[in-house]
Protein backbone atom coordinates (compact mmCIF):
# COMPACT_ATOMS: atom_id res chain seq x y z
CA UNK A 1 0.00 0.00 0.00
CA UNK A 2 2.72 2.28 1.05
CA UNK A 3 4.74 1.30 -2.29
CA UNK A 4 1.91 2.23 -3.97
CA UNK A 5 1.56 5.68 -2.27
CA UNK A 6 5.30 6.47 -3.50
CA UNK A 7 4.87 5.55 -6.59
CA UNK A 8 1.89 7.21 -7.43
CA UNK A 9 3.82 11.00 -5.89
CA UNK A 10 6.85 9.96 -7.88
CA UNK A 11 5.29 9.84 -11.40
CA UNK A 12 3.07 12.39 -10.46
CA UNK A 13 6.21 14.48 -9.21
CA UNK A 14 7.62 13.44 -12.86
CA UNK A 15 5.07 14.55 -14.69
CA UNK A 16 4.75 17.77 -13.31
CA UNK A 17 8.32 18.37 -13.77
CA UNK A 18 8.15 16.94 -17.16
CA UNK A 19 5.17 19.47 -18.10
CA UNK A 20 7.34 22.45 -16.67
CA UNK A 21 10.23 21.80 -19.17
CA UNK A 22 11.16 25.00 -21.15
CA UNK A 23 9.94 24.51 -24.80
CA UNK A 24 12.26 24.87 -27.47
CA UNK A 25 14.07 28.24 -28.76
CA UNK A 26 15.24 29.27 -31.98
CA UNK A 27 18.98 30.04 -32.05
CA UNK A 28 21.30 32.05 -34.78
CA UNK A 29 23.74 29.63 -35.98
CA UNK A 30 26.34 31.02 -39.06
CA UNK A 31 25.05 27.84 -41.47
CA UNK A 32 22.70 24.40 -42.24
CA UNK A 33 25.18 22.01 -41.94
CA UNK A 34 24.14 20.69 -45.48
CA UNK A 35 23.24 22.79 -48.85
CA UNK A 36 19.75 24.00 -49.20
CA UNK A 37 17.67 22.15 -50.25
CA UNK A 38 14.28 23.65 -50.45
CA UNK A 39 13.80 28.37 -51.35
CA UNK A 40 10.54 28.85 -50.06
CA UNK A 41 9.86 31.65 -51.38
CA UNK A 42 12.08 34.01 -53.81
CA UNK A 43 10.32 37.24 -53.31
CA UNK A 44 10.97 36.39 -49.27
CA UNK A 45 14.27 34.49 -49.38
CA UNK A 46 13.31 32.13 -46.85
CA UNK A 47 14.96 29.25 -47.05
CA UNK A 48 14.44 25.72 -45.20
CA UNK A 49 16.54 22.77 -43.84
CA UNK A 50 16.14 19.45 -41.78
CA UNK A 51 19.00 17.60 -40.60
CA UNK A 52 20.20 16.03 -37.88
CA UNK A 53 17.32 16.63 -35.51
CA UNK A 54 17.33 19.99 -36.44
CA UNK A 55 15.14 22.72 -38.37
CA UNK A 56 16.92 25.14 -40.00
CA UNK A 57 15.44 28.63 -41.23
CA UNK A 58 16.90 31.26 -42.87
CA UNK A 59 14.75 34.79 -43.49
CA UNK A 60 16.06 37.75 -44.97
CA UNK A 61 13.96 40.18 -42.91
CA UNK A 62 12.28 39.99 -39.63
CA UNK A 63 9.61 37.15 -39.53
CA UNK A 64 7.28 35.60 -37.35
CA UNK A 65 8.06 31.69 -37.07
CA UNK A 66 5.51 29.43 -35.91
CA UNK A 67 5.89 25.97 -35.49
CA UNK A 68 3.51 23.72 -34.30
CA UNK A 69 2.72 19.91 -33.85
CA UNK A 70 0.57 18.00 -36.70
CA UNK A 71 -2.07 17.65 -33.73
CA UNK A 72 -1.80 21.70 -33.39
CA UNK A 73 -0.15 21.90 -30.41
CA UNK A 74 2.04 24.57 -30.24
CA UNK A 75 6.18 23.90 -30.44
CA UNK A 76 7.81 27.50 -30.79
CA UNK A 77 6.71 30.75 -31.55
CA UNK A 78 9.05 33.60 -32.24
CA UNK A 79 9.62 36.68 -34.47
CA UNK A 80 13.37 35.72 -35.89
CA UNK A 81 16.01 38.36 -37.02
CA UNK A 82 17.59 38.10 -40.38
CA UNK A 83 20.12 34.89 -40.57
CA UNK A 84 20.32 31.31 -39.81
CA UNK A 85 18.53 29.97 -37.13
CA UNK A 86 17.88 26.68 -35.56
CA UNK A 87 15.35 24.62 -33.28
CA UNK A 88 16.14 20.93 -31.93
CA UNK A 89 13.13 18.45 -32.01
CA UNK A 90 13.02 16.11 -29.15
CA UNK A 91 10.56 14.30 -31.09
CA UNK A 92 10.49 12.55 -34.76
CA UNK A 93 7.09 13.27 -36.67
CA UNK A 94 5.68 15.68 -38.47
CA UNK A 95 5.45 19.22 -37.76
CA UNK A 96 4.10 22.39 -39.33
CA UNK A 97 6.20 25.84 -39.97
CA UNK A 98 4.70 28.62 -40.83
CA UNK A 99 7.37 31.43 -42.02
CA UNK A 100 5.45 35.18 -42.35
CA UNK A 101 2.87 34.19 -45.07
CA UNK A 102 4.33 30.52 -46.21
CA UNK A 103 3.11 27.25 -44.53
CA UNK A 104 5.27 24.18 -44.57
CA UNK A 105 4.91 20.40 -43.80
CA UNK A 106 8.42 19.36 -41.89
CA UNK A 107 9.26 15.55 -41.44
CA UNK A 108 11.71 14.25 -38.79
Amino acid sequence: MIRKLIVSMVFVAATALMSMAAPPSWEHVQAPPVQIVEIVTPESATEVVVAEGYVYVYVSRPTPVKLISLLGQPIASETLQPGFHRLKLAARGIYILRAGSITRRITL
